[in-house]
């Protein structure tokens, strides 16, 4: 089962990576910024989060919109916290 979700997030950011890059290249020019935007969020709400963070530092791209500072790594925050408390229910461990 773990190996089935590390699988999943690494294809899902993989393509995250790619569609940013394509956005880097211009070819989503026909698409407005706000549609494109929408679809960076989808991204990072299904698991792309890491991917999307690495490739804007990567080629320097959208990292001064507010989205990518501050959007992104609170949803990889809240996606961390999720998966805490994913693994704490289901391996029965007691915090308090």
């Amino acid at each position: 089962m773990l190996s089935l979700i590390v699988g999943y997030l690494i294809v899902i950011n993989i393509i995250s990576m790619i569609f940013m890059y394509i956005d880097t290249k211009g070819m989503l020019s026909k698409l407005s910024k706000q549609i494109i935007n929408f679809i960076y969020i989808i991204l990072a709400i299904i698991g792309g989060s890491v991917g999307i963070l690495v490739t804007s530092q990567l080629f320097s791209y959208k990292n001064d919109e507010k989205m990518i500072k501050r959007g992104i790594p609170l949803i990889i925050f809240i996606e961390a916290v999720v998966i805490l408390f994913i693994y704490i229910k289901i391996n029965d461990i007691e915090i308090f």
